[in-house]
């Protein structure tokens, strides 16, 4: 089975890459929304992290609220550092377990999308990598449209995250995202197409 890493920090359109490998029959993992399902479902995890964070970050329902969470963990590299720690080894064993999962159901191909494949380690877990990176300008905008925060909330963002060029030295396949969507989906399903190839190989 080809397992395939799908990196790329926050507004640089990485969804639509990770759609496309949806819509060709690739089942993909992703960590963004398992973590979001976790932080409102598991009470051991939502006590772990107001451990952390405070008791602050909680909803008046018992889980985690995103922005407060943001907002008390973002605010420097220790505390950033100790929150992917906590996150990253609960989202690690469920990835393991999926991965188990899609092998014994015979498949023949698998996506990680993951923002942070690299600093998390899940890249270990991958066969290849895509990185997708988009200019810091454009990236922001699609960050205050989407999430609604302000621009300096969305550089605290980018700025958390590991630089594009980074990510691109290290990954197998790159996807320059700089705002024209028809031409970054022809690219994207150029890559895809080429990455098929591997996958019948396998």
């Amino acid at each position: 089975m080809l397992k395939i890493g799908l990196a790329g920090g926050s507004g640089s359109g990485k969804g639509v890459v990770s759609s496309l490998f949806s819509l060709s029959g690739v089942p993909v993992f992703d960590c963004d929304a398992v973590y979001h399902d976790m932080i409102s479902r598991d009470g051991t995890l939502s006590r772990e992290l107001a451990a952390a964070f405070g008791e602050t970050i909680l909803s008046p329902e018992g889980g985690v609220d995103r922005r407060a969470l943001f907002d008390a963990a973002f605010g420097d590299p220790e505390s950033r550092k100790r929150l992917n720690s906590i996150s990253h080894r609960r989202i690690l064993t469920v990835l393991r377990e999926w991965i188990n999962r899609a092998e014994s159901q015979g498949v023949s191909a698998i996506l990680v999308d993951a923002p942070l494949l690299f600093e998390s380690g899940f890249d270990r877990e991958c066969d290849l990598t895509v990185a997708v990176t988009a200019p810091t300008e454009i990236r922001l905008k699609r960050i205050v449209e989407r999430d609604g925060i302000t621009p300096e909330k969305a550089r605290e963002r980018i700025a958390a995250q590991i630089p594009d060029d980074e990510i691109a030295r290290r990954a197998d396949f790159v996807l320059e995202n700089a705002g024209d969507r028809a031409e970054f989906v022809k690219t994207a399903i150029t890559v895809l197409n080429q990455i098929n190839e591997r996958r019948l190989k396998k």
